[in-house]
Parts: C-alpha cells; sequence; structure tokens
C-alpha cells in the first residue's frame, strides 16, 4: 500500500505557464472599451434626440 506523496513532491495542477499562453485581460478590456465608444458613438444621435424630445414633453 503507497502512501500519498506529501505536498510538496507533488505535482502542481496548473502547468507553468509558456510564452504563448500570455494574459489577455489588458487585450480584452481595451476590446471592450472600444466597442462601448463605437456603440456610444453610433447610438448618440438617438440618445440625443429622445433627451431633447423628453425634455420638450417636460416643459
Amino acid at each position: 500500500m503507497a502512501l500519498p506523496a506529501p505536498a510538496s513532491m507533488k505535482k502542481p495542477k496548473q502547468p507553468p505557464r509558456t510564452p504563448h499562453h500570455k494574459d489577455r485581460t489588458p487585450l480584452a478590456r481595451a476590446g471592450a472599451l472600444l466597442l462601448m465608444a463605437g456603440l456610444l458613438y453610433l447610438l448618440w444621435p438617438s440618445a440625443e434626440t429622445a433627451y431633447l424630445a423628453m425634455e420638450s414633453v417636460i416643459r
């Protein structure tokens, strides 16, 4: 009957990071920011129109 190996001898579950497994968080964040900026640019005229319409209804 084999005893379980001590923690220091166990292999780590996560493989060590290799250069091609880079962290893509900054890239994803930049992409999301660009997407939001693009959506704001596309939707800005309709948002402004809606705001002006609402303002005229309130008055």
